[in-house]
């Protein structure tokens, strides 16, 4: 029984720097690259469904736009890609998260 406790908190560290290291890849290589939000918020990742609304035009390449030009997104993508993309994240975050969260840490036993 007192390995639950340490096995939260290692999951909680975990997804907290998965969730750390989405975000940059997210803002580094989707945003602006899949679609570009006219009037975007900060971190994209971290407030899904929020990346393109309104009048969005598909283009081949997206580029940075002004506020009053419509949101755009790259041809091939749609909403729903992202929101799949956007879970692919999440699911691996917490599917690597549980995983090494359960594996036992060398230095952590030695301590024991």
């Amino acid at each position: 029984m007192d390995r639950i406790p340490t096995i939260g908190a290692k999951f909680f560290f975990l997804m907290l720097a998965s969730t750390i290291v989405c975000t940059i890849i997210w803002q580094q290589f989707v945003t602006d690259h899949l679609y570009n939000c006219t009037d975007p918020l900060w971190l994209d990742f971290l407030n899904p469904g929020d990346w393109v609304h309104g009048h969005v035009v598909s283009v081949p390449v997206v580029v940075v736009r002004s506020m009053s030009e419509p949101d755009t997104i790259k041809q091939g993508w749609t909403v729903t890609g992202l929101w799949v993309l956007w879970f692919s994240f999440v699911g691996a975050s917490v599917a690597v998260s549980a995983w090494v969260a359960v594996l036992p840490w060398r230095w952590a036993d030695e301590e024991a």
